[in-house]
């Protein structure tokens, strides 16, 4: 765990005000996902058994020293922002990525370096087969990457099946406001907010409504769900409920900034300050909550089976065998009762 946090960790002491976002966007950078990614893999390790020691090498030390000294080299120069972050935005811009956007571009290189990163020292440090023991977080800054090099080279509502989930996420905050009858109204992509200190009209894109945070958390939940040592129905259950429950968070996101838009913003720039903040709070506390709930769940329902494991044993233990021994034309041999004593 500390060596896959390490490059971030300086990442974070050279640039920590870049790390304010979990997503970029208007010109500024969002790596505050890049901690989600080591809280993902802190959990996967909490399933390590203790028999999964590093066994330590003079080649292995040698690697291991080598990939966290690449890793360090680049996260800290990326922080710095100097020659090698003005040559990823020209490597974007190249490619078709350009504007505001191209903060998306290196954001997807900073994933894309992470992933590797992780990969190559699980491989290094354990084998190729125990990548898939920490799937979450590589499942998680994977899911980033793609969806940053999509917000890169098609930005805004470009990418038709992705604006369909902003407007139906549009269409979910109207029905919350006509429910609670407040003067938000949605059409399409759009959301105008007659508030008690203003109006305010939101274009509403799909990073904007986290449409890609519903997409990614579901994958992780897959993710999580399929590792639990729980038959496939409950399974099943569990990501159903974790997909459904982060849709409704993200609706109920998107309605709060609304609602405040309402009550209490007095101006554009608040609003957007609301909007950047109230994401990092609830998603957080949404993925602690569900992996209470699961874990809770299934000790609950491992309990019985336990208890009848115990029972077993006890029985087991306190169980006595008799034997008779043979007689031998009515007396019982020496011998024979020497070797069964």
């Amino acid at each position: 765990m500390i060596l896959s946090a390490t490059p971030i960790l300086l990442l974070f002491a050279v640039a920590p005000q870049t790390f304010e976002l979990s997503w970029a966007g208007f010109g500024q950078l969002g790596r505050g996902g890049l901690f989600f990614s080591l809280f993902f893999l802190a959990f996967d390790l909490t399933a390590f058994k203790k028999a999964s020691k590093i066994e330590w090498s003079f080649v292995r030390k040698i690697v291991t020293i080598l990939t966290v000294g690449l890793a360090a080299v680049y996260f800290v120069e990326v922080g710095l922002g100097q020659a090698l972050t003005e040559y990823i935005y020209s490597v974007g811009r190249g490619f078709g990525a350009s504007g505001q956007v191209s903060n998306s571009f290196l954001m997807a290189m900073d994933y894309l370096a992470f992933t590797v990163y992780l990969t190559i020292l699980t491989t290094e440090l354990f084998s190729v087969r125990t990548i898939q023991r920490v799937a979450t977080s590589v499942v998680f800054s994977a899911g980033m990457l793609i969806f940053y090099l999509l917000d890169a080279f098609f930005p805004y509502g470009s990418i038709g099946p992705l604006q369909f989930w902003a407007n139906f996420i549009v269409g979910g905050v109207t029905m919350l406001a006509g429910l609670f009858r407040l003067p938000i109204y949605g059409l399409a992509n759009t959301l105008t907010i007659i508030g008690l200190h203003g109006v305010y009209q939101l274009i509403v894109y799909w990073p904007s409504v986290g449409v890609q945070s519903i997409l990614i958390y579901s994958l992780v939940m897959l993710v999580l769900a399929a590792k639990l040592n729980a038959p496939i129905y409950r399974k099943a259950i569990y990501s159903a409920v974790g997909i459904v429950g982060t849709i409704c968070l993200n609706v109920t996101r998107i309605f709060a900034i609304t609602l405040y838009g309402y009550l209490y913003a007095t101006s554009g720039q608040q609003l957007n300050a609301f909007h950047n903040v109230i994401g990092e709070v609830l998603f957080p506390i949404w993925i602690m909550v569900y992996l209470v709930i699961v874990i809770r769940v299934e000790d609950r329902l491992a309990m019985p089976i336990r208890e009848q494991v115990g029972n077993r044993r006890k029985i087991d233990t306190t169980r006595k065998v008799k034997l008779k021994p043979k007689k031998v034309g009515g007396k019982v041999p020496r011998k024979r009762l020497g070797s069964l004593s």
